[in-house]
């Protein structure tokens, strides 16, 4: 392994443990899109990660030769120039499965099912070890597998575990020593070995198990069954990605559910009987997960509405969802004008305070002008609209749709 890679595991270790720098967690694995690599050759590790060429155990110099490729090229609409390919190999007659690791292999048994092999995590090396305190929600990896068996199902898991040499698939099933487990099987993607058909894999973390979370031990191979491959299978490895979430899954108004919540949606106007509520309401959201952070901002817009922004920020500090409910007021028919009142003009303006775009829901003309009255910007709004505030100087203008004026404060 390149002595850069073994100084950045040291530097992330002494992140992880010193005091001073807990906040410095990291949140996804280094080189997961494979765009570094140790060496020019074909046959060189991909940094940060280990093949059957660094494996230990009593047959390791037998089980040395290289299960995998350097690939120069780009899954379609990857933004990268690399990728891995693992492969199953026969040695001596017996088949083994392509295989890399963020950990080590261990090869210690003539047969492919024998328990003295297995890739584990080597906490005293920091080329097969990886520090990570983090709980990611799911995990997504782009895959294109060839299989000679249609039945054949090629394996990426990610094992969040505690403070020992974890061993996969040995020590899976025992709770104690792990915290979370990602796995996903994909059978073959593609029927001819030398055309790529790229998939997006998506699954989830299961944290069913009781240990801490130390180490993070990710796998890949070609066949989750021991020996079960043929020479002919690959699997092409691409941009593994950890997700954190930063969703709701509900939204409530002193204690009433919004109705028609959808954790997709972003945008709710609930109507209250009580003008009162605009400023004393109680906003109650519940994060999809219990490592998001909730914020609430409420503002009163005029007589007649507010609005509350709800900010979900996932654990990683950078996954962000804003959701923004309106409460309005009952908008009562004109008796001269208006006999729908559905028909009223309806305005709504957000965020506010604004830096550079505010966005208006309208139909019909808008202007945006200052305390003078002075008309600063004109535009005919069909549903939702960007204004351009940027050239506007710090200050409070009005926005005047339809006989209504509301305050807008622009940063």
């Amino acid at each position: 392994m390149k002595q850069q890679f073994i100084s950045t595991i040291l530097l992330l270790s002494a992140m992880l443990t010193s005091p001073a720098l807990q906040a410095q967690t990291i949140y996804q694995l280094p080189n997961a899109g494979f765009e570094q690599w140790d060496s020019d050759e074909l046959t060189a590790e991909p940094t940060g990660w280990n093949s059957f060429a660094t494996s230990d155990g009593p047959l390791a110099a037998l089980a040395s030769t290289p299960h995998h490729y350097h690939r120069h090229g780009s899954r379609p609409d990857g933004t990268g120039s690399h990728y891995l390919t693992i492969y199953t190999q026969s040695i001596i007659g017996i088949k083994a499965n392509g295989n890399m690791t963020t950990g080590r292999i261990h090869a210690g048994g003539l047969s492919p099912n024998s328990s003295d092999n297995y890739n584990y995590t080597e906490r005293s090396n920091a080329s097969h070890s990886l520090p990570f305190t983090a709980t990611p929600d799911s995990m997504y990896v782009w895959v294109s597998f060839y299989a000679y068996h249609t039945g054949s199902e090629a394996q990426v898991e990610a094992i969040l575990h505690g403070d020992s040499d974890f061993k996969a698939p040995n020590e899976v099933s025992d709770r104690s020593l792990y915290k979370g487990r990602a796995v996903v099987h994909t059978t073959r993607t593609t029927e001819y070995p030398d055309r790529m058909v790229w998939t997006l894999l998506k699954c989830p973390f299961n944290y069913n198990g009781t240990s801490t979370g130390n180490y993070m031990l990710v796998n890949m191979t070609t066949n989750n069954s021991p020996g079960a491959g043929e020479g002919d299978d690959s699997l092409s490895i691409d941009d593994i990605t950890f997700i954190y979430s930063s969703w709701l899954t509900d939204l409530a108004v002193n204690g009433t559910p919004i109705a028609d919540f959808d954790k997709g949606r972003l945008d709710y106007t609930l109507r209250v009987a009580d003008t009162s509520m605009l400023m004393t309401s109680q906003i109650e959201a519940t994060a999809e997960v219990a490592d998001a952070t909730v914020s609430t901002t409420r503002e009163r817009l005029n007589d007649t509405a507010a609005a509350a922004l709800i900010t979900v920020r996932a654990e990683d500090s950078v996954t962000v969802h804003q959701y923004r409910l309106l409460l309005t007021a009952p908008t009562l028919p004109d008796p001269v004008s208006i006999t729908d009142p559905d028909q009223a003009p309806r305005l709504q303006a957000y965020p506010n305070p604004v830096r550079n775009i505010l966005t208006v829901t309208a139909e019909g003309p808008v202007t945006i002008s200052d305390l003078a009255g002075r008309t600063l910007i004109s535009r005919e709004c069909h549903g939702a609209t960007q204004l351009d505030l940027s050239r506007l100087a710090t200050g409070t203008y009005l926005l005047r749709h339809a006989g209504t004026v509301q305050k807008i404060v622009k940063e």
